[in-house]
């Protein structure tokens, strides 16, 4: 076969057990498309040829970025046909050939495919065909489509607008891959939406497990696994797939539809949250206490904002205190400048054997008794030290400290000093002025051992209060997570017992907070649970046993 009415056939694509798919170009709009054709044998009957055009026409009506479009359906040449989108890409079950999929790409991959089905449902078609075959993923192994609504049908919601012109699937008659077939399929029983999220369960399972989920051969072995046994839990196969996942495919194999999902929506939901959870920070098998964890995290919050308080205070209590003993430096260097201005200004006016100098070294012997003064010297504007706290200076060229930096611009500078052990000072440097003539230079350093002494005990003080804060922080954290630790844990306990008594347990309690509202929350659902579960005869032997057993208990 070379053309299909106006379509140009290129190339046989696949095959499937009612029809086979080829690659065609339409001359028209200038499209290459997939022409889904009838199988010879089975376009022979009308009433099967009828109802592949008329669901396909029903499909056609679906757009959605995750289902292949349907462009065209005809019939030429005696041949029924579908003309759909093209999807470059690789199909689902080729790539299973390979092995399981990592549980995050399932994940991704079934919340895409859920949503599909959410709408295709929504719109009144069900699928009826759901299987690795008839998923296409996209070259880049993104996205995936859902092809093949051949064999799909009018929903019930549309049943009043189609039941003159569609026929009803009669019993016994099986539409579909019987391995991934729903048990009301496989039953011959009616089929809604929920069959198909039965399908789509059984490729979840395949694709994270790397095996099929029911492996009978015979048709009639198939038949009675769908319909009775469960499938080989898959932490067997995948240790890696979270609890939450495996709920989730064990909930759509569910053998009755209405413990399946409610429909595609819920569905792409719960696989979200699911996606989500990935991104929460991994914790070790059974994690941190939290008595312990709530502690040391405000511990290291607490002690990265007490770092970066204590740097900020001790920076600008150290520049207060500095600019104090600068201040205070140079009202002394000033008062000592005026006392000598007088002496130097008298001697200056003198022959050199006539000065006297010694009221001058004098005061500045009593200067220098002064605590607060390590070194003080006075030189006369030929740089002759006339007076100096050192008496052994007289007399000889004024030489400025070596080490030392003058404090001229208002910037604390600390520096070493000439006399081993007496530790950095405060230096100030000041012209003898008088009457508008220089008559020489005061040079004072000042001890700064207060200014440390005051740095010392406010670093001191900051380091006490902040180990004080400290140890608040954590004895408030360890209280503050055992007040939420023990509710929990008695919650947890609550629930582990329920699994085991079947829910025949309250949680008494008078708290009036959020653990009292989810304690309460857990008697209800206790309430609601226990009930459908006395009201289920299949379950009654096993519960009578769990009465016998064990007494129903009080969680107190």
């Amino acid at each position: 076969m070379t053309m299909l009415g106006r379509y140009r056939v290129d190339s046989l694509l696949g095959e499937g057990a009612m029809a086979e798919v080829y690659r065609a170009y339409d001359p028209d709009i200038g499209r290459t498309v997939a022409i889904k054709v009838l199988k010879p044998e089975f376009a022979r009957d009308p009433e099967l040829g009828a109802r592949f055009l008329r669901e396909a026409r029903a499909a056609g009506a679906l757009s959605h970025a995750n289902i292949a479009t349907i462009y065209d359906v005809g019939e030429a040449q005696g041949v029924a046909y579908i003309a759909m989108e093209l999807v470059d890409g690789e199909p689902l079950d080729v790539l299973l050939q390979r092995g399981r999929l990592p549980y995050e790409r399932v994940l991704e991959i079934g919340r895409q495919l859920a949503g599909a089905l959410g709408y295709a449902h929504g719109c009144g078609v069900v699928h009826r065909d759901v299987k690795p075959s008839n998923i296409l993923l996209s070259a880049d192994g993104k996205t995936a489509k859902l092809l093949d609504f051949g064999v799909a049908r009018i929903g019930e919601i549309d049943a009043a607008a189609a039941n003159q012109h569609l026929a009803r699937t009669q019993a016994g008659q099986l539409i579909g891959t019987p391995r991934y077939m729903s048990p009301e399929q496989a039953l011959g029983l009616p089929v809604d939406h929920r069959s198909d999220l039965f399908s789509l369960g059984v490729v979840l399972y395949e694709m994270v497990t790397g095996k099929v989920a029911f492996p009978g051969t015979a048709l009639a072995t198939l038949a009675i696994q769908i319909a009775q046994e469960k499938v080989e839990p898959i932490d067997r196969s995948a240790a890696d797939c979270p609890p939450g996942f495996r709920f989730v495919v064990d909930k759509l194999l569910a053998k009755k539809p209405e413990q399946r999902f409610a429909d595609g929506y819920v569905l792409e939901a719960a696989l979200a949250r699911e996606i989500a959870a990935r991104t929460e920070a991994p914790v070790g098998r059974r994690g941190i206490p939290l008595r312990f964890k709530l502690p040391a995290t405000l511990a290291v919050v607490t002690a990265l904002t007490l770092s970066a308080c204590i740097t900020f205070g001790l920076s600008h209590e150290r520049k207060a205190l500095e600019r104090m003993a600068i201040v205070a430096g140079r009202s002394t260097a000033t008062f000592l400048t005026n006392n000598a201005a007088v002496l130097a200004a008298d001697n200056a006016g003198l022959p050199a054997d006539q000065q006297d100098w010694s009221a001058l070294q004098a005061f500045a012997v009593s200067a220098g008794r002064d605590s607060g003064i390590r070194d003080l010297v006075v030189a006369d504007s030929n740089g002759v030290v006339r007076a100096a706290s050192n008496a052994a200076l007289v007399g000889t060229r004024y030489r400025p400290r070596g080490g030392e930096a003058v404090l001229r611009s208002g910037a604390l500078q600390a520096s070493a000093a000439p006399d081993a052990g007496q530790g950095p000072g405060l230096r100030f440097v000041q012209p003898i002025a008088y009457a508008g003539a220089n008559f020489g230079t005061v040079d004072l350093v000042m001890k700064r051992d207060a200014l440390d002494a005051a740095l010392d005990v406010a670093w001191a003080s900051m380091l006490i209060l902040s180990a004080v804060v400290m140890l608040v922080v954590l004895v408030i954290g360890y209280l503050g997570g055992a007040m939420v630790a023990r509710p929990l844990s008695r919650l947890r306990n609550a629930l582990d017992e329920a699994a085991q008594t079947g829910f025949e347990l309250r949680i008494s309690h008078r708290r009036g907070d959020e653990f009292g509202a989810a304690f309460d929350a857990f008697n209800r659902a206790a309430s609601a649970i226990e009930g459908r579960i006395s009201h289920r005869p299949e379950d009654g032997a096993a519960m009578a046993e769990t009465r016998f057993a064990r007494p129903a208990k009080r969680a107190a």
